[in-house]
């Protein structure tokens, strides 16, 4: 036998056993065992742990299932350093009520505040709060849905029309005005009339957004309101200085365009 016969022979034995094995790797899937599966990593597969509603001998009732301890605070997401988020006591600070039952006029300051947190702060969060779950329907204006090109594009495509921010009926005093009724928007979102759908026309936003963020969007939209009225005048001495320096450091559009003709010609 030559070596140029052996080779084909060792080549063709070797493509028969990768057929085969191959074969019966195809042949196994789907097919169903009662034994156990191989674990190749088994990391936390065995930890000890009982099924809901299993029973367990340690108990009186048997029950693996056991009711909190009379007087605890559940602990899980979303974490706070807080210890009064845990009880949520205050109807002001975590509902946004007012002793009688009604939308706060105002955000309650002292509550909201954490320590060492100035105002300034918390409207920096609620710029940071606003940018990622208001503004792609709201706009990052607060315009809402319609007003090209500062509208949310998710706004713009929503099944119904984004509120403007700025109206009348969501400023101070405004039928919409309250600082606890937007804050309670935020959280909980708005309902359609009965038997519509979707049932919620704005959705709650509690999950991603705690109490204190709710506030400090509350904050911020005020800041956007104001800024949107606001006057020269209106501005503090530090920042009216500080824009007449920058008026003065840039020139005009229209010298700039003249010292471009006079070159040009």
């Amino acid at each position: 036998m030559t070596s140029r016969t052996r080779t084909t022979g060792r080549a063709v034995a070797t493509t028969l056993c990768a057929l085969t094995l191959a074969g019966a790797t195809v042949g196994c899937r789907g097919d169903r065992s009662n034994e156990p599966p191989r674990q190749f990593f088994p990391s936390l597969d065995d930890q000890p742990k009982y099924k809901a509603q299993s029973k367990h001998e340690f108990f009186g009732d048997e029950r693996s299932e056991r009711l909190p301890v009379s007087g605890t605070v559940a602990f899980g997401r979303p974490y706070s350093d807080n210890r009064a988020d845990f009880l949520r006591a205050d109807d002001g600070v975590y509902r946004g009520l007012d002793a009688s039952g009604g939308w706060l006029e105002r955000i309650p300051v002292e509550g909201v505040l954490r320590e060492g947190e100035s105002f300034r702060d918390l409207i920096a969060l609620g710029r940071k709060t606003f940018d990622i779950y208001c503004m792609p329907c709201h706009g990052g204006l607060g315009v809402g849905g319609l007003a090209a090109p500062y509208a949310g594009l998710v706004g713009q495509r929503w099944s119904y029309p984004i509120p403007n921010l700025h109206d009348p009926q969501y400023q101070p005093g405004g039928e919409k005005g309250q600082d606890g009724y937007l804050f309670h928007v935020i959280r909980n979102g708005v309902a359609n009339e009965p038997g519509q759908m979707p049932p919620l026309r704005m959705p709650s936003y509690a999950e991603n957004v705690s109490e204190h963020e709710a506030w400090a969007v509350v904050a911020y939209l005020r800041t956007l309101q104001t800024a949107r009225t606001a006057t020269f005048d209106s501005l503090p001495d530090a920042a009216r200085q500080r824009l007449n320096e920058q008026r003065t450091a840039t020139p005009a559009p229209s010298a700039q365009a003249g010292a471009g003709e006079e070159n040009a010609s």
